[in-house]
C-alpha cells in the first residue's frame, strides 16, 4: 500500500530540490492538509492504494498542495490551517479548475 499523495509528488510538481523535500515542514503540512480535505470530501474513492485514485483527482490535489505551499512560503506568511476557508482561499483564480479535477461537489442539503 502506498500513499496516494506525498510531499515528493508536490515537490516534483514545484521543481523543488529533492534533497530538501524530506525536511520541508511547510511542504509536509501543505500536502497533509489537502490530502485530508480530499479524503473527507471524496469518501466514494478508495485511497488505500495510489493506483486506485483517478489521475485527475491526484493532479488537482498536487496543484492545490503546491499553491498552499507557495502561499505559506510567501513573505507575508499564512496563519495556518485552522480555518478551512483559508485552505480553499489559497486556490485563488484556479479554484474552479482544481475543484473540478478533484470532483469536489457542493454538499446537498436535505
Amino acid at each position: 500500500m502506498s500513499d496516494w499523495l506525498t510531499p515528493e509528488d508536490v515537490g516534483a510538481y514545484l521543481d523543488l530540490i529533492e534533497a530538501n523535500v524530506a525536511t520541508d515542514d511547510n511542504l509536509a503540512l501543505s500536502t497533509a492538509a489537502v490530502k485530508a480535505a480530499v479524503e473527507r470530501r471524496r469518501s466514494d474513492l478508495d485511497f488505500t492504494d495510489s493506483l486506485t485514485v483517478p489521475a485527475d483527482v491526484k493532479g488537482g490535489a498536487v496543484i492545490w498542495a503546491g499553491l498552499i505551499y507557495q502561499t505559506r512560503n510567501a513573505p507575508s506568511g499564512f496563519a495556518g490551517y485552522g480555518d478551512e476557508t483559508t485552505v480553499y482561499d489559497s486556490l485563488g483564480a484556479r479554484r474552479a479548475e482544481v475543484m473540478r479535477m478533484i470532483g469536489w461537489r457542493r454538499p446537498v442539503q436535505a
